[in-house]
C-alpha cells in the first residue's frame, strides 16, 4: 500500500501531491572511503558517548579513534595494523 502526502491548496481542499522519484546521488565513491568498506557493530550508549566526548577532547574524529583501536587489538593478537 502507497501512501500519499496532501497539501492543503489556495482553496482550502486538500490535493494530493505527486511523489517525488529518487534523489539523484552521484555514482562516484568517496576518494576518502576508497579501499574501506563499514564495520557496524553495536555498542552501549554509554561508550558511544564516551568515544564522541573523547574525540572531541582530543581534536579528532570517531573514526581515527575507531581505527587507533582496531590496529592496537590487530597488535594485540599478533597481526599487523592494516586499519
Amino acid at each position: 500500500m502507497s501512501r500519499q502526502r496532501a497539501t492543503l491548496g489556495a482553496t482550502g481542499v486538500f490535493a494530493a501531491v505527486p511523489k517525488a522519484g529518487p534523489t539523484e546521488r552521484s555514482t562516484a565513491a568517496r576518494p576518502d572511503r576508497a579501499g574501506r568498506a563499514p564495520l557496524p557493530f553495536w555498542a552501549t550508549t554509554a561508550a558511544k558517548k564516551q568515544l564522541r566526548l573523547l574525540a572531541a577532547e582530543h581534536d579528532t574524529h570517531q573514526q581515527a579513534l575507531m581505527t587507533e583501536a582496531l590496529n592496537l587489538l590487530f597488535r594485540k593478537y599478533g597481526k599487523p595494523p592494516i586499519a
